[in-house]
């Protein structure tokens, strides 16, 4: 996933941008960002209808994500 990929690429300069907000990824891209998830969903697809956008939320600080696969 092109997205993902980007999202992990550019980790550092997301994370100090984006902290405490809902991101939408279109390939290499932040197309929107915002406090709500739905926020970010509408405007990104009202800026790109075909696509699909992939929707991330950007921690805050001292925030300790864990991930079970």
């Amino acid at each position: 996933m092109k997205e993902l990929h980007f999202y992990v690429s550019k980790a550092s300069e997301i994370n100090r941008r984006f902290r405490g907000k809902h991101i939408a990824i279109i390939g290499d891209r932040v197309v929107a960002s915002g406090r709500s998830p739905a926020e970010v969903w509408r405007r990104a697809k009202k800026a790109n209808p075909r696509a699909r956008p992939v929707l991330a939320y950007v921690p805050k600080d001292d925030t300790l994500v864990l991930v079970f696969g």
